[in-house]
């Protein structure tokens, strides 16, 4: 993944109308020190999550993606990271709360080593991001989880590629079913993914209905170890996507270039997702 260039944290980084841009915070990149001022951040029901944690490596994870959402919504509207308040849908999916009526809408995700944040407006969004490297019986889960020619596909590959192929309906699944808000409420084997074409494209059965014209999918390898799956509903005919580092609480802000998958196309929409934005 290569740098595209730095920018100072203070600049506010406001998306185009219809553009997403997904913030990645890598956790070896974040000080113990910062801990304390990211609590700091917290409400009284994030603080309380927190401690509920027991294994250090979820409470920060938690910690961090928390620390993530607060500053980089910051970036998108004159609210300072401690003032932001949230509510849950039905299902409990987070949703900004209260105040300005700018389709502002946020997704996060977060695994092992990495945090991602998707930011956009009017528009239905969800990310996720999973570490491949973690020890997975993916032959065993693809047939439990996908749909039987996602399961199919996954079971046809060889050697890396049957990994690499789990992950990739894995996330996209995850990211599909984050952007609909209703989490598992949606059957896994109720919609399927394509992956033998240019770009993602899914289909459903009558237990899932949805119109698959709506949805746009990418896929990016943002680490050796991290894949990263984005699901947009609707996406302009020229949406720009960008994609950054950060820490937050640091002035490291560093806009890149994930590596797009082997075969899938690098365009979204007629628009080169990953480079600056236009």
């Amino acid at each position: 993944m290569q740098p595209a260039h730095r920018d100072a944290a203070t600049h506010a980084k406001r998306p185009p109308p219809d553009g997403i841009d997904v913030w990645l915070t890598f956790m070896p990149e974040v000080a113990p020190a910062l801990h304390a001022p990211y609590r700091a951040l917290l409400d009284a029901d994030e603080c309380q999550r927190y401690k509920r944690y027991r294994v250090d490596g979820a409470r920060e994870e938690f910690l961090v993606g928390k620390a993530l959402v607060r500053t980089t919504l910051s970036r998108y509207r004159p609210v300072a990271p401690e003032s932001w308040c949230f509510t849950a849908n039905r299902y409990g999916r987070p949703e900004i709360s209260g105040g300005d009526d700018d389709g502002l809408t946020f997704n996060l995700s977060h695994t092992r080593g990495v945090a991602a944040l998707a930011v956009a407006r009017h528009c239905d969004l969800g990310v996720d991001v999973e570490t491949v490297s973690r020890d997975s019986a993916v032959r065993d889960l693809a047939g439990r989880y996908f749909a039987p020619a996602e399961a199919s596909y996954v079971r046809a590959a060889e050697g890396p590629a049957i990994r690499e192929r789990f992950f990739a309906f894995w996330t996209l699944k995850e990211a599909y079913i984050k952007a609909r808000g209703m989490g598992l409420a949606l059957p896994l084997d109720g919609f399927c993914f394509d992956l033998t074409g240019e770009a993602p494209t899914i289909g459903f059965a009558p237990s899932c209905p949805d119109d698959p014209v709506r949805w746009t999918f990418l896929r990016r390898l943002i680490s050796a170890e991290h894949r990263l799956a984005l699901a947009v509903s609707p996406a302009s005919p020229a949406v720009p996507i960008r994609f950054f580092r950060t820490v937050p609480l640091t002035g490291i802000v560093e806009e890149l270039r994930p590596a797009v998958p082997p075969g899938e196309a690098t365009f979204l929409h007629g628009a080169e997702t990953g480079g600056p934005a236009s």
